[in-house]
Formats: structure tokens, C-alpha cells, sequence
């Protein structure tokens, strides 16, 4: 019954779509707004349907419905409730149903809280965005149905992949989906201002709905890295897997597009550009979904192989070629002084930026398709592996920390660098001091060394502009510091939201520059009451037991960790044995610090337990990839700068403000 009723109200859904692409187009041609009311009202019954088809699917699953196939293949009885409701978006049914409902959430938000501003673009927004979501209904009702049954029912499913039954992968699908659909905000508006010949003040319109994607993107890849880190048993965070790099790629582009914004309403320059970034970043989303569901390339996240490639493969060819054209037919709109002409300037620094992070684009776009185009063309499968990503685009993110850390000083040229004892000499500072540090600390390779100096860089020009704003600010009114910084940042969250982020990517740089350069692993084998010296550390085996926890048969390890004769720790280490599916996932014990990680998976044993076999690693300066996600994330809420609500104005629907002094 469920399954019939889901598949009816995805059916309305389409037709719901299909009436709110055709009443935005009339709408338009007759330039009468009620047929754009009535396109508005479809837009909202077609999240309404998707919500309701949304929610039919998780009570299928809640209730063990096992004669739909989508249900059976990702769920069991004996699956705890948390996760037959994150399994909702486990497969590619379900969350391809979730994408095409949050893309007409999206799109109802959209188009019914309009600004001022977004007013003369509302209606053509409204087209394409209508448009997008149609696509994605009709992919998921006649390609990848989620309420498709089976013959007959079985009387249990196969359960939930061991591996998603992790807090990161319950929480990582929606947050990376609610950034790919954000992401068709921004092109639709970016279509619509080109089509109306409206190409001023576009990017204030977008420039919150921008920041929200790119925080849920942000988000979403620091969850999926986490995840990897916890669960994948290789000590790892970051393996350039494709699938990951297709999360990345879209990520770039949006930075990429928000540093374009900066200069589009400070100089109204890089007006091409910004619609060019836009038109990628889409793109490159639906390139993503495309790549993992229609079997181009391997990867472990990978979903099976699909009839859905060359729709989406079509979709893409469309928005591409499409928007490029029209791109190319107002190029005269977007004539503005060519930003190169200044290098050393603050306008060239961004210029440069923008050029980084397509070049880093391009080479993860590169290294992921290498496999596939090499095989193609030559017959022989040449794979970019983790090293070639790192040699490749490990100077390019360089040379981006680099820029990040002399462009606020170029942009002060007429002070900070003709002024003695300025923001130079605190940038400069901060090289010295970073570096020393990372020396005596015992990072003492040269490349890693010329790396923390860059950040060192970054650091002192990010600290100097904000301490040069509160102690201002301080000697003119009077106040604590505190009290001025906590008022800066409260009123002026835009830039200090900035800030924020770069201080983040600074503490990223870090836990990259550390986990990259200096890694430790070793393999050895324990019996019963015996030490072993590893990296510093000495690990005593004490016991080993198996109990039965929940659905699986869960076998732990007990070691002791001293160093220097102290003890430090006990860690346990586990391996997860599932029936339902058959399947054996490892569980690896942390210890976390400052400084490094030691992170210990239980290999195997012995069937008495009188030796286990442990993979060890030591990961330095991990725990600053966790903390500067976290403060690129705060900074980027902060820079959100959203008003005080109040009914009939949704945060999102208004215009960016700008900067707020005092």
C-alpha cells in the first residue's frame, strides 16, 4: 500500500512540476503575474508531494516493508531505529527522491520570499529552477524508483553496508546534497540576470543562498573525511578517491565564485568570471552525480551502475553548452578592466586566487578521469593514486596560502608596505615564528618548513587586520578589547566571518602539512603480557574477549600505552563481525592529542587470543584538520550576516548588506 501511494504522489509531483515549468514559462511570455502565482502555488505543491512521497519511504521503513526492493536491499529487522531512517539515503533511490525534494524546497524558497532586488529575476529564476526540478523527478520515477516491489517479499532485508553505521554518515548525504542543490540557486538567478540583460547587482542576490551551499558542502566533506579517518581502517582521512573528489570540485569552484563577489562589488570587476564560476560549479555538480552513478569510474562509494548516465550525461551537455552560449552572446554587458593588468595589487591577488583554484580544480578533475580517458585511449588503466594528487596539487594549495597572506597586504599598499613596522612586519613575523616553531617541534623537512612559513604568513597578515581594527577602535571609544571584537564581529560578521575562515584553512594547512609529510605506520604482532616499542610509544597487550552487541559479533582488544615508562592509555581496538550482510568492519581505538594521533586497528588473532596482529600509525598534527574545519565552518556562519528575522522574511530571501563600521 505504501509503496503504491509513494509511487502516486512522485507521479503528482512530476505533473506538479511539469505545471510550474509551463505556468513560469507563460508567465513570462504573456507577462502576467497571475500565471506567476499560479507557477509559485505548483512550485509548493510539489514540495509538498515530494515531502509527503519523502516520508511514505521512511515509515517503509520503519515498518520493515520488505516487499519494495529498496527497502529489502538496505534494511533488516534487527537494525537499530536510528539507522533504518538514516537509510532512507543510502542508495541511490532514496537519495535521488531526497535530492529531487530538497531541490523543490530550494526552489520554493526561492521564488516566494523574493527581495527587491531579486524581483525583476524572480521569473525566469523561477523557469529554470523549475526546470531542474522536473529533471530530478523524472529521473526518480522512471529510472531509479524507490518504491519498485519485489516479486515476493523476503522475510528480512540485507541490511545497512556495516560502513554507513557511523554518526558522520548519517548526517554526510543531506548536508552534501543540500550543497549540490543549493549550488542550482546561484545558476538559475546567474541564467536569469543574462537573460534579462540585468547583470549589475546580481551577486548580492546569490550571495547568501552561495554561502549556505558552500557551508553544507563544507560540512558535508568534513563529515565524509571524519568518517573515513574512523571507519575505513588505513589511517586516513583523505585518499583522493573520486567520489570524494566530486563532493571537492564543486567546493573550489564556490570559493572560488564568493572571492569573485568580493571584487565584483568592490572594483565591479570580474563580471564574466563570476557567471563563468556559477556555470561550473553547477556543472560540476551534476558531473558528480554523474561520474558515480553511471560506472566511469571505481570507487568504493561509488553507486552501482545505472541507466542513468546518459541522462544525466544529456543534462549536462544542456547546462554547459546552454549557459556558455548565452554567456557568449552578452559578453559585451560584461566588459569591465582586465583584473591581471595590477598583479601586485589587491584586485591582481584575487585575479590569482580565482586562477589557483580552477587550476586545483582542474587537476583533481584531471586525476580523477586519468583511469578511465587512459584506458580508453591507450588500453592500459593508469591510476592517480593518493601521491600523484599530493605531488600535483600540493604546490598549488601552497601557492593559495601564500596568496592568502600577501593579498591583504598588497590591498594596503599605500600603508601597510610603505609603512615601517606594519601589516609586513607582522606578516613576516609570523613566518619566523610559525617556522621556528614547526623546527623545533621536530618538523625539519624543507619542504614542510617553507609550508609552515607560508602559514605563519597567513597567520600574522589575519591577525594583524583584526588586531588593527580593535585596538582602533578601542583608543577611539574607550572600551575593553574584548567588548570591541565581540561588537565587530557581531555587527561586521561578513569580513571578521572571513577572517575566521582563513584562520581555519590556516589550521587545515597545518594538519595537512603534518599528516602528509611525517606519517608513521607499522605493522606487528603481540602476544599475551608483551611490550613493543613504536614510534615513541610502547603498547602492552593485555587481553582480548568477544561479546555479541546488538547485530554483530564484536571481538576487542586491550592494550596499554606508556611512553617513557608513563602510562598513558588504554586503547581497544575492535573488529565488527555482521551476518546480515556478511560482512567484517574494523574498528580502530584513538588516541588523540595536539600534537599527534596514535591510531591502532586490530588486524587478526589467534583463535585463543594469545597474539593479535595490529596495524599502527601515528598521525602528527591530526587534530588540526578537525579544529580548522570547524572554525572555516563557524566563519563561514558568521559571514552569513543574517538580520534579525521576523515573519514574512526569510533570512536567505534578502539581499546582502553590506559591510556594517560601527
Amino acid at each position: 500500500m505504501l509503496a503504491e501511494v509513494g509511487f502516486i504522489l512522485v507521479g503528482l509531483a512530476l505533473a506538479a512540476a511539469v505545471y510550474a515549468v509551463f505556468t513560469a514559462f507563460w508567465s513570462i511570455h504573456r507577462s502576467d503575474p497571475r500565471w506567476a502565482e499560479s507557477g509559485r502555488n505548483g512550485i509548493y505543491a510539489t514540495t509538498a508531494l515530494l515531502a509527503l512521497a519523502l516520508l511514505a519511504l521512511l515509515v517503509s521503513f520503519l515498518g520493515d516493508q520488505f516487499q519494495i526492493r529498496y527497502v529489502a536491499q538496505h534494511s533488516s529487522r534487527d537494525l537499530p531505529l536510528y539507522l533504518k531512517a538514516s537509510a532512507v539515503w543510502a542508495g541511490q533511490e532514496g537519495s535521488l527522491l531526497l535530492w529531487a525534494f530538497l531541490q523543490a524546497l530550494f526552489a520554493a524558497l526561492a521564488v516566494g520570499c523574493p527581495s527587491e532586488r531579486s524581483r525583476p529575476l524572480i521569473p525566469w529564476a523561477m523557469l529554470f529552477l523549475n526546470l531542474i526540478t522536473a529533471f530530478f523527478i523524472a529521473v526518480t520515477m522512471f529510472l531509479s524508483n524507490p518504491f519498485a516491489l519485489l516479486a515476493s517479499a523476503p522475510p528480512d532485508g540485507r541490511g545497512l553496508n556495516p560502513l554507513l553505521r557511523h554518526p558522520a554518515m548519517i548526517f554526510h548525504p543531506p548536508a552534501m546534497y543540500l550543497g549540490y542543490v543549493g549550488l542550482a540557486v546561484p545558476f538559475a538567478f546567474a541564467l536569469a540576470a543574462l537573460v534579462t540583460r540585468r547583470v549589475g547587482d546580481w551577486t548580492a542576490v546569490v550571495r547568501r543562498w552561495t554561502l549556505v551551499a558552500w557551508l553544507f558542502l563544507g560540512l558535508g566533506i568534513l563529515l565524509g573525511a571524519r568518517w573515513a579517518y574512523d571507519v575505513l581502517e588505513w589511517g586516513g582521512y583523505w585518499g583522493w578517491d573520486p567520489v570524494e573528489n566530486a563532493g571537492l570540485m564543486p567546493w573550489l569552484t564556490t570559493t572560488a565564485f564568493l572571492h569573485g563577489m568580493v571584487m565584483r562589488e568592490e572594483r565591479h570587476s570580474l563580471r564574466a568570471w563570476n557567471f563563468l564560476l556559477v556555470i561550473l560549479s553547477f556543472v560540476l555538480v551534476i558531473f558528480g552525480t554523474f561520474t558515480t552513478r553511471s560506472g566511469l569510474i571505481l570507487s568504493v562509494h561509488a553507486f552501482a551502475h545505472s541507466d542513468l548516465g546518459s541522462y544525466l550525461l544529456g543534462f549536462i551537455v544542456l547546462a554547459l553548452v546552454g549557459s556558455l552560449a548565452l554567456l557568449y552572446n552578452r559578453r559585451s554587458l560584461l566588459a569591465a578592466p582586465s583584473p591581471s593588468d595590477r598583479l601586485l595589487s589587491r584586485e591582481g591577488m584575487f585575479f590569482l586566487t580565482l586562477v589557483l583554484f580552477l587550476t586545483i580544480t582542474g587537476s583533481v578533475l584531471i586525476g580523477s578521469l586519468l583511469p578511465t580517458l587512459t584506458e580508453a585511449l591507450v588500453g592500459r588503466r593508469f591510476e592517480a593514486g593518493p601521491e600523484w594528487f599530493d605531488r600535483v596539487t600540493g604546490p598549488q594549495f601552497a601557492a593559495l596560502v601564500l596568496v592568502m597572506g600577501l593579498c591583504p597586504l598588497l590591498g594596503r599598499a599605500a600603508g601597510a608596505l610603505r609603512r615601517p613596522g606594519g601589516h609586513g612586519l607582522s606578516a613576516v613575523l609570523g613566518a619566523i615564528l610559525v617556522t621556528a616553531a614547526a623546527a623545533l617541534a621536530g618538523f625539519t623537512y624543507l619542504t614542510s618548513l617553507i609550508g609552515f612559513a607560508f602559514i605563519g604568513l597567513a597567520a600574522g597578515t589575519a591577525l594583524a587586520e583584526v588586531a588593527r581594527d580593535v585596538v582602533a577602535r578601542s583608543r577611539r571609544k574607550g572600551r575593553n578589547s574584548l567588548r570591541i571584537l565581540w561588537h565587530l564581529m557581531r555587527h561586521n560578521g561578513r569580513r571578521y566571518g572571513g577572517y575566521l575562515v582563513h584562520i581555519g584553512v590556516i589550521l587545515i594547512a597545518v594538519g595537512v602539512i603534518g599528516t602528509r609529510s611525517y606519517p608513521f605506520e607499522k605493522e606487528i604482532v603481540l602476544s599475551r603480557g608483551e611490550p613493543a616499542d613504536v614510534g615513541g610509544y610502547t603498547l602492552v597487550y593485555e587481553d582480548l574477549w568477544q561479546e555479541v552487541a546488538g547485530d554483530h559479533l564484536a571481538t576487542r582488544a586491550s592494550f596499554s600505552v606508556y611512553r617513557d615508562g608513563a602510562y598513558l592509555a588504554t586503547l581497544q581496538p575492535r573488529r565488527d563481525q555482521y551476518v546480515n550482510p556478511d560482512r567484517t568492519v574494523a574498528v580502530p581505538a584513538l588516541r588523540s592529542r595536539l600534537r599527534e594521533d596514535l591510531y591502532v586497528v586490530l588486524a587478526g588473532w589467534a583463535g585463543d587470543g594469545r597474539a593479535v596482529a595490529l596495524k599502527v600509525f601515528i598521525n602528527p598534527l591530526a587534530s588540526f584538520l578537525w579544529l580548522g574545519g570547524l572554525v572555516l565552518l563557524a566563519g563561514g556562519a558568521m559571514a552569513l550576516n543574517l538580520p534579525a528575522f521576523h515573519p514574512g522574511r526569510l533570512p536567505l530571501c534578502t539581499p546582502a548588506v553590506g559591510d556594517v563600521n560601527d
